[in-house]
């Protein structure tokens, strides 16, 4: 009896650029510096920073006036000390939906993900500036895949931006798609069968964020200057059709983490 053996390889890798500035063209730095060209089925992953200093989200603390509410905001054992930058905390409630300030950092959601200080980071930015999310992600995912395409000619090809997180009860950060295009970011597997033949109720995949993971793991998170990753014959399904990004959101009420929100926390996630 023949056998035919198909082996399946997925590859991922960096580019390295220069540092980016503020108002940089992150279309004509990938294009400079990535010495290959991209093929059908790749991915392009970019980190989420970077997004942000090409759209001038960075802000210079001591151009922020604080606010009575910053001021009284408290200190955070896993944040930076609101006592010594009160700016923070006014760009906090500046761009969050909802703050928590019960725990150890000054928990937050922005656009329907639950995330500290509402994605604002101090590090990776000028000493004294602060980088915020970026603006309209799911757009600027989408304009970034066309000019790609265009660039290289092909069809078949995604883009993320890519941010890092942690996970409840578990040690470090992976990564989080902030916004994607040009393939479906969950997978439902609801419906299929197990090995035992049972159907699958609840599973549905994380397409995105595993790819970010995957991103998160080879760009780093200090000084490495490489905010491109390619992502290469990953085993995921490509769409030309427009993303809703509240397909990446499930209702509080339907969370296997139900059980823990509040009803302020349940009013905050956007639908």
């Amino acid at each position: 009896m023949k056998r035919l053996k198909v082996v399946f390889l997925m590859e991922a890798f960096t580019i390295k650029t220069p540092i980016v500035q503020t108002g940089n063209d992150l279309f004509q730095i990938f294009t400079q510096n990535f010495d290959d060209r991209l093929e059908e089925g790749d991915v392009v992953s970019v980190a989420s920073k970077v997004v942000s200093m090409s759209q001038g989200r960075i802000v210079r603390l001591a151009d922020v006036t604080s606010s009575q509410t910053a001021l009284s905001m408290r200190k955070k054992k896993y944040s930076k000390d609101f006592d010594t930058y009160p700016e923070l905390a006014e760009l906090v409630i500046r761009e969050a939906d909802q703050i928590f300030e019960d725990g150890l950092v000054c928990l937050t959601l922005k656009n329907s993900i639950f995330i500290p200080s509402a994605g604002i980071d101090l590090s990776n930015a000028p000493k004294g500036y602060a980088i915020l999310w970026p603006d309209n992600p799911w757009n600027w995912a989408k304009e970034f895949r066309e000019k790609l395409k265009k660039h290289y000619d092909v069809h078949k090809l995604g883009t993320l931006i890519a941010d890092s997180h942690c996970a409840p009860l578990r040690k470090g950060v992976s990564g989080l798609a902030l916004a994607y295009s040009g393939f479906e970011g969950v997978q439902d597997e609801r419906g299929k069968k197990d090995l035992f033949g049972k159907p699958l109720v609840v599973t549905q995949k994380a397409v995105a964020d595993d790819l970010a993971s995957v991103a998160i793991l080879l760009t780093g998170e200090a000084g490495e200057c490489t905010p491109f990753a390619v992502i290469r014959a990953a085993p995921i399904q490509f769409t030309e059709r427009e993303i809703n990004h509240l397909e990446t959101v499930i209702s509080p009420t339907d969370d296997l983490f139900a059980g823990i929100y509040n009803e302020e926390f349940k009013a905050g996630v956007l639908l």
